[in-house]
């Protein structure tokens, strides 16, 4: 399953996972590209959409969510309510929703999606360990969702027994929802041994 991301916010569609989801049915995996609820106090819908999503996927099998940036955070909050996946792979991903808010992200996204929605509830690293392994990839350059929420968000999972993969790459924010970059032929490999 494939969740775009652009910080939950409305204008931001489901065709920027389009091209990656193309990507994996051309290499013979069943692929999902999620649309979803976003705008104001969107948490709580958000979620119950990509559950029903999760729901409607008949294959039996490993399932891998692979989220870009505020999907990954929705990926990972995803795996922690469903033991049907088994894999997250966050590309330049939210995971720390504290951090980000404090870092006033995206003109304070954070607390547009929230609203009142309690943060515990929908910040990864505090639905950690989950039963997922979560694959940390993200970019030095990212301008977007800066470095340092990746490192602390792997510095997390390592004190709380998350099974994790950490690792940076020489790219931006965007680098990784082209299926023709070297970045997403990361992601895809780390697909195998789970769905090769």
């Amino acid at each position: 399953m494939i969740i775009h991301g652009g910080y939950w916010r409305e204008k931001y569609r489901a065709d920027l996972g389009l091209p990656l989801a193309q990507d994996l049915a051309q290499r013979g995996i069943p692929a999902y590209n999620l649309e979803y609820r976003r705008g104001p106090g969107s948490a709580a819908k958000m979620l119950a959409d990509a559950k029903l999503a999760l729901g409607l996927i008949k294959e039996e099998g490993p399932i891998t969510v692979i989220g870009h940036s505020a999907g990954a955070q929705l990926a990972c909050v995803l795996a922690a309510s469903d033991p049907r996946v088994s894999q997250v792979i966050s590309q330049a991903g939210v995971l720390d929703l504290e951090w980000a808010r404090r870092l006033k992200l995206s003109d304070g996204a954070v607390d547009e999606l929230l609203a009142d929605a309690p943060m515990a509830m929908y910040s990864p690293v505090e639905l950690w360990p989950s039963t997922a392994r979560v694959v940390i990839f993200h970019g030095r350059d990212d301008q977007d969702v800066p470095v340092k929420i990746a490192r602390r968000a792997a510095d997390k999972a390592a004190a709380v027994g998350q099974e994790y993969r950490f690792a940076l790459f020489a790219s931006d924010h965007y680098t990784w929802i082209d299926p023709h970059s070297s970045q997403w032929a990361a992601c895809v490999a780390a697909l195998s041994p789970l769905h090769y």
